[in-house]
């Protein structure tokens, strides 16, 4: 314990050991796995960085609340957005007489998820709807109910919108943190997604005070990044 605090005192670096759970998840189609494969670990990160990091450098509750409710509206928006198109092509085939059929897949990956936080499973499930979806727009396909065109494009479309979902996450999230850094100019983000206090080596010297003026900026606030 004396070697651990020393170490601390001297400015070394900690090893957090983070919680973290596997759920196995099957993802049938080309779109959601590439989805997955360029999104998830990213977006996972933030998430958790969101979870864990922020709110031990963020004390003002609004401020926390602002950045968490621009995450829950992506993610509401996405799935809503899924499963209205969804609804659409069964309506469709329903009025048509066309019967959706699953399918079989040459490929499908059976995948080991690692979700580092509670959030982490939301955008899972983003990417788990994604996949029944391109399955219906298949099926329709299969029936002659889409184009070869449309195909392409819808596959396109949704794949597009998804990994764009999880590009804003990460965006607000580092907003988020580049706000507060700005603000008290003593905590970053580490790499390892750990927040620090700079020790006394590396931490950023006080700005010199400066001559008051008649007119003042305010400071960004961390619920300013989330809305930008």
């Amino acid at each position: 314990m004396a070697e651990n605090m020393a170490a601390q005192s001297a400015g070394r670096k900690v090893k957090f050991s983070n919680p973290f759970m596997v759920r196995e998840v099957t993802i049938l189609t080309t779109p959601a796995q590439l989805v997955y494969q360029t999104s998830f670990d990213d977006c996972a990160a933030s998430m958790r960085n969101l979870s864990s990091a922020l709110p031990t450098l963020v004390k003002n509750p609004s401020e926390m609340m602002a950045v968490n409710g621009a995450v829950d509206q992506l993610i509401k928006n996405a799935l809503a957005e899924l499963r209205k198109e969804a609804a659409r092509i069964k309506k469709i085939a329903e009025d048509n007489g066309i019967e959706i059929g699953k399918m079989n897949y040459t490929n499908a990956a059976r995948l080991q998820a690692k979700l580092t936080c509670g959030k982490a499973g939301q955008y899972l499930q983003i990417i788990s709807e994604l996949d029944e979806l391109i399955c219906l727009v298949h099926s329709a396909w299969f029936a002659g109910f889409v184009a070869d065109d449309a195909k392409s494009s819808l596959e396109r479309q949704w794949r597009r919108k998804m990994i764009g979902v999880a590009a804003e996450i990460k965006n607000i999230t580092n907003r988020a943190f580049k706000a507060n850094a700005k603000q008290t100019g003593t905590e970053e983000l580490q790499p390892g997604g750990e927040a620090v206090t700079p020790t006394a080596a590396n931490a950023k010297q006080p700005p010199k005070p400066k001559r008051a003026k008649t007119k003042t900026t305010a400071m960004p606030e961390v619920a300013e990044a989330a809305a930008a």
